[in-house]
């Protein structure tokens, strides 16, 4: 299993369960700092204006920061990098995945909270998106990543709370046995909560992932053998095992404008969505882990 770290300063090693990562912790940066939030750029131009002017507008009271990664573009990030009034500008030297790029931004958060993002976003500001999900996570002391409701441009829900991939659940999303399989693909989606609710779930989509850098510091970075897809999955499972909760709240939304580029059933994309699942079984078999009850109690301070 690869084996990378996150540098903080002064060492200290922490393994449990299947962790991988050697954390290093520093003193925090400026405590006022409650948001950093991620992007990484490599050519989505169409969208990267619009989505950072609705974010900087999103966090009303909050303290933020926007982390670029610049993944080896040539045109780079700097007409963006003044819509925040802090920046920090990451530039790779050569092309990295989603995962590796994602630890890019945790490597250099130094907020309470960090939000990774999809480049194909766009939130609506009067929403207070990034506020409300700032302070959910305050009133939930025990919750190491989250996420809010997600639609598509037209409309449509994009479900990103789900339960943990069941061979069922992906017969009827992938090969289109919804007739045979729906049930198995109601549960996966959750589509037994209110979408207006805020609960616990398995995992949630790695389009819009609020974290907790006490969490990360805590369970490890992304894990990059995933080179693309199920690395939202993987974190959010080692969530669960390190005690911390992953969780949906309902009361607030965004926009993506997914690609799903997956779903063509003999597409590289859907080579590489199955190869992760099969990573995913050899770590964690058929049956991983389910997140904790809401009504388990977890110990951690409020």
């Amino acid at each position: 299993m690869a084996r990378y770290t996150v540098w903080h300063g002064a060492s200290s090693s922490r393994f449990q369960g299947r962790k991988f990562a050697t954390v290093h912790t520093q003193p925090a940066g400026p405590p006022s700092l409650d948001l950093d939030v991620g992007l990484i750029y490599t050519y989505e131009r169409q969208f990267m204006t619009p989505l950072v002017s609705t974010l900087a507008n999103s966090g009303p009271g909050l303290n933020m920061r926007l982390v670029l990664v610049d993944n080896a573009s040539t045109d780079g990030v700097a007409e963006w990098s003044a819509t925040f009034a802090k920046t920090k500008v990451v530039r790779n030297q050569r092309r990295l995945g989603y995962a590796a790029n994602l630890n890019r931004v945790l490597e250099v958060a130094r907020a309470r909270y960090v939000l990774l993002l999809n480049t194909d976003m766009l939130f609506d500001p009067p929403a207070g998106c990034l506020a409300r999900m700032v302070r959910f996570m305050d009133e939930h002391a025990d919750c190491g990543v989250s996420t809010c409701r997600i639609y598509h441009p037209d409309g449509a829900y994009g479900y990103p709370a789900r339960r943990f991939q069941t061979l069922r659940a992906i017969s009827a999303r992938r090969l289109g046995l919804e007739r045979v399989f729906g049930p198995s693909l109601r549960e996966y989606l959750y589509q037994d909560k209110s979408i207006h609710d805020s609960f616990a779930c398995d995992w949630v989509s790695g389009c819009f992932m609020l974290v907790r850098r006490q969490a990360i510091e805590e369970v490890g970075l992304f894990d990059p053998t995933f080179r693309k897809y199920f690395e939202d999955v993987d974190l959010c499972a080692r969530m669960a095992q390190g005690g911390w909760r992953v969780m949906f709240h309902g009361e607030t939304y965004c926009y993506h404008y997914e690609q799903r580029a997956s779903k063509r059933l003999f597409s590289p994309d859907a080579w590489h969505h199955l190869r992760s699942y099969v990573r995913w079984i050899r770590k964690y078999g058929l049956t991983p882990p389910r997140h904790l009850a809401d009504d388990q109690p977890l110990g951690r301070a409020a």
